[in-house]
């Protein structure tokens, strides 16, 4: 996540992301793409955090970050999927039309929280 929101920094994509919002139908398209941006290096920053220092932090809050990220990245990849989805967006600003990379995000974060849960069991 953090390397797409620093990419979304950069043309194309800067204009990319605001062309998705407004014709999508989103509405605040010019403040929401700063919150998208921001949103995915900030999620992107915390998971970076937790895999390489989670363990000094107390369980409670390293849980409650862990949940908070991924939970994040499930809200965002459902409304990419809808703006992959959405006829008046044209193929051209989005990387891909079929929504291929939010769903295989929505898959692996699944996968993130299937494999924490069973570690959770385990200890």
């Amino acid at each position: 996540m953090l390397v797409p929101g620093l990419q979304k920094f950069t043309e194309p994509y800067k204009t990319f992301v605001f062309q998705q919002l407004s014709l999508s139908g989103i509405p605040f398209a010019e403040v929401l793409q700063y919150f998208v941006k921001f949103s995915q290096i900030g999620v992107g920053s915390v998971l970076i955090f937790l895999a390489y220092k989670g363990n000094t932090l107390n369980k409670s809050l390293k849980n409650k970050l862990f949940y908070l990220g991924n939970f994040a990245i499930i809200t965002m990849m459902l409304v990419a999927t809808y703006v992959h989805l959405h006829p008046n967006v044209p193929a051209h600003i989005v990387p891909i039309k079929p929504p291929v990379i939010p769903i295989s995000y929505i898959v692996l974060v699944s996968i993130n929280l299937y494999l924490n849960s069973k570690q959770a069991i385990n200890n």
